[in-house]
C-alpha cells in the first residue's frame, strides 16, 4: 500500500456538511478545517452554500462545491438545471449531482442520460461529479449507470451521497472494471478512517467525500501514526 503525505491526502478530500441537520456552525467548522488542513473543496447543501462562500472569503485555494438533486436525485431535470445555474452564480467551481435513481432502476436509461447531460451542459466548463448511490443499486445497475455517466462526459463517477449506506471495495472494483480508467472516481459513504482511505486510494481513487468529523479523524490518525 502506497503511503501518501498528509498534504496529498488533504488534497483528495472534499470535506462536507450535507446532512439535513447540518447547521451554520458545522459549515463554518468545515471551512475552518479546510483552511487549516488544506482540504481541496467544501460542500454544503444549496441553501447554505452562500454562507460557505462567505466563510471562504479570502482563500482562493479551497474550492466551493455545490450539490444538485440531493439526496434523492428525483427532481425534474429542469429543476436540477435551475439549481445548478444558481450554484454557479453563487460561485461554485464544482458540482456533485445525483442521478435519477428511480428512473435508472426502471431502465429509463435515455431519461437518465438526458438528466446528466443537461447538468453537464449547464455547468460547462465547471466539472460535474455524478452520484450513483451504490448501496441502492444492483451490480448490473451500477455498471449500466457507470457507462452512461462516462459517455455523458462527466468528470467523476461518485459512489454515494453519504445519506444511504456504505461504499464497499466491491463497488469501487466494479466501477473500475466497467469504465477502464476512462473517468475518475470519487468515493463517499463509509470512509471514516485512514486505513480505509489509503486502501481505496491504492485502487486509483483520487477524491473522497467525507464529513467533518471523519475528515478530522483521518488527519489526526495520520499525525499520530506518522508524526507529520
Amino acid at each position: 500500500m502506497k503511503i501518501l503525505s498528509k498534504q496529498q491526502i488533504a488534497q483528495m478530500i472534499d470535506i462536507s456538511a450535507v446532512k439535513a441537520d447540518s447547521s451554520l456552525e458545522e459549515v463554518e467548522a468545515i471551512v475552518n478545517a479546510a483552511k487549516e488542513h488544506h482540504f481541496i473543496c467544501v460542500f454544503t447543501l444549496p441553501s447554505i452554500t452562500p454562507y460557505a462562500k462567505k466563510y471562504l472569503a479570502g482563500d482562493s485555494e479551497i474550492k466551493l462545491g455545490g450539490t444538485v438533486g440531493f439526496p434523492s436525485g428525483a427532481s425534474s431535470t429542469s429543476v436540477k438545471a435551475l439549481e445548478a445555474k444558481e450554484l454557479l452564480e453563487i460561485g461554485c467551481s464544482e458540482l456533485d449531482m445525483v442521478i435519477n435513481i428511480g428512473k435508472l432502476k426502471s431502465k429509463l436509461f435515455q431519461d437518465v442520460e438526458t438528466d446528466i447531460s443537461k447538468i453537464i451542459q449547464v455547468a460547462d466548463p465547471i466539472p460535474v461529479k455524478v452520484i450513483l448511490e451504490v448501496s441502492l443499486l444492483t451490480d448490473i445497475e451500477i455498471q449500466e449507470a457507470s457507462k452512461i455517466i462516462r459517455d455523458c462526459g462527466a468528470k467523476f463517477i461518485k459512489t454515494g451521497t453519504g445519506w444511504n449506506g456504505t461504499t464497499k471495495i466491491h463497488h469501487v472494483d466494479l466501477i473500475k472494471k466497467t469504465i477502464n480508467e476512462s473517468i475518475a472516481i470519487k468515493v463517499a459513504g463509509g470512509v471514516r478512517d485512514l486505513d480505509t482511505l489509503l486502501k481505496i486510494a491504492d485502487m486509483g481513487v483520487t477524491r473522497f467525500g467525507i464529513g467533518y468529523k471523519s475528515a478530522i479523524n483521518i488527519i489526526n490518525e495520520y499525525f499520530l501514526r506518522f508524526g507529520v
